[in-house]
């Protein structure tokens, strides 16, 4: 066997199912795209005015993606990204024939169109008995064609052939653009990612545990400089009920441990339940009795 036949080979391998349904969501997204960024134009205009146009703007919108996709190159954007086109299988070439893009242009633009336009294509015509004679055999075809879908779909899953009823009417099949060559797997980024996840796991885990209020009134505690005054309450002066010794703010229900500080309600609570051993951070006074009976009863 040859190079040429060799590429053949690679080229005519049948494409990943995976890749295939990406390829229509890449479609899908691209498409709603180019449609909002089309809208944003109209954004400060009067409120509705696309409105009794947007099925002609839609089908604008899919003639412009056809035209630069399927009719230009044999493939979708969403395939094109993902190295897929489409190949004629019923005359065997390596690309869709000039028949094929105009009939597939047809349904793809025309008839997302007419299913859009279809309701309001009765005001256009006097012989409403026969437009509601087409209307019943449009959506009997569109009810069959629901079916139609289902049993291709079904059929795409298990070979990975045809993934829409279009391609399996037209003869035409995905396939890949260029030859694909040998993935180089590496699992340092896993390892990373998974050593990462790991070590949160284990600080998510760890952290709770750690009384870190308690550690910080340690330190606090070890490197307080002891201060001067002594601990009496003739000591204490109406500067001293101006400042809480923890948050620095006007004392909220002001208490006291014993010594000439104050300390607000919330704070000296807090702390003395995440640590029995508090103690004042200026003077370094502990609580020997219960903080709700030292309550200073001062007129502040």
């Amino acid at each position: 066997m040859n190079m040429a036949d060799d590429d053949t080979a690679d080229h005519d391998q049948v494409v990943l199912r995976v890749s295939q349904l990406d390829a229509s969501e890449l479609d899908n997204e691209l498409l709603q795209i180019l449609k909002n960024q089309f809208t944003s134009a109209f954004q400060y205009f009067k409120p509705g005015v696309l409105a009794t146009i947007e099925p002609e703007l839609n089908a604008a919108l899919r003639l412009l993606v056809w035209r630069f996709s399927v009719y230009a190159s044999s493939a979708t954007l969403g395939q094109q990204i993902l190295n897929i086109k489409y190949k004629d299988k019923v005359n065997k070439k390596p690309q869709m024939s000039l028949t094929q893009k105009s009939l597939y242009g047809l349904i793809f633009v025309g008839g997302k169109w007419f299913q859009e336009r279809s309701t309001d294509l009765s005001s256009f015509t006097r012989h409403k008995q026969i437009f509601t004679l087409i209307c019943g055999l449009v959506d009997y075809a569109e009810k069959l064609l629901k079916v139609v879908t289902v049993v291709n779909f079904l059929l795409f899953l298990q070979d990975g052939r045809y993934q829409h009823v279009t391609e399996r009417v037209l003869g035409i099949k995905a396939r890949f653009a260029k030859r694909q060559s040998i993935r180089q797997v590496s699992f340092e980024y896993m390892t990373r990612e998974l050593l990462w996840h790991g070590f949160a796991e284990f600080l998510f885990f760890i952290l709770p545990l750690i009384n870190f209020q308690k550690i910080k009134n340690f330190i606090s505690r070890r490197f307080a400089k002891s201060s001067s005054s002594g601990g009496d309450d003739t000591m204490r002066s109406a500067a001293n009920y101006e400042e809480c010794v923890v948050c620095g703010e006007w004392p909220t229900l002001p208490h006291h441990i014993g010594c000439q500080h104050v300390f607000c309600y919330y704070c000296i609570q807090s702390n003395y339940l995440a640590d029995a051993s508090y103690t004042c951070p200026l003077c370094g006074k502990g609580i020997d009795n219960d903080i709700q009976s030292v309550k200073c009863q001062l007129s502040l």
